[in-house]
């Protein structure tokens, strides 16, 4: 039998239990998490201070932050070095966590994100208003005059006929626009009242 006739074909890989129990682990974690973000538009954190591991309260991990460090390192966790708000910190993965701790971390995140479903339910779905037509040509460019005109505006009111007059010419013609043209832009923009 040619291998290129098979329609499927076993494949197998050597991997430790660790390391699969770690990559079990991450899946469970990133559906969790994955429905955390999906829910209220979350960042998602796979790192964390020994702080922020004590302020959780998950069970099985010491009280301190000092006495969780030394668990970390005792049990070989995951950790990298990364900037805190008083210079450089460790923070751990959370595969790193003993299944205890790493089970009601995911509860929670799924507790939270069924809560802000729940929650969304609750809100009515309001339309959104329909955008008014503009009549404007959507391919005109924006005149080069109009961004220094609101400079010399907003840095002094005035009328807009004396502005146009402090306008630079236009570099390519040299002359400055009328005062008709600079008024029926800014009523196209809605500056002005029409």
């Amino acid at each position: 039998m040619d291998f290129f006739d098979q329609d499927s074909f076993d494949l197998a890989a050597g991997i430790s239990a660790a390391q699969l129990a770690c990559m079990q682990r991450r899946i469970r974690y990133l559906e969790a998490a994955l429905a955390q973000v999906t829910g209220c538009n979350g960042a998602l954190r796979e790192w964390f201070s020994a702080a922020e591991l004590i302020r959780y309260g998950l069970p099985g991990l010491p009280v301190t932050a000092s006495g969780l460090t030394r668990h970390a390192r005792a049990h070989e966790w995951e950790y990298r070095i990364a900037p805190g708000p008083r210079g450089e910190r460790m923070e751990y993965h959370f595969t790193s966590l003993p299944q205890r701790a790493f089970d009601e971390m995911l509860a929670r995140i799924l507790r939270s994100a069924a809560q802000v479903h729940d929650m969304a339910e609750l809100v009515p779905n309001i339309p959104r208003p329909a955008r008014p037509s503009s009549d404007r040509r959507r391919s005109e460019p924006t005149p080069q005059w109009l961004l220094p005109l609101m400079r010399i505006l907003r840095q002094e009111p005035m009328p807009i006929g004396q502005a146009v007059k402090l306008l630079p010419p236009d570099i390519a013609t040299g002359h400055r626009p009328d005062i008709q043209e600079v008024v029926q832009k800014l009523r196209e923009i809605g500056l002005l009242a029409g």
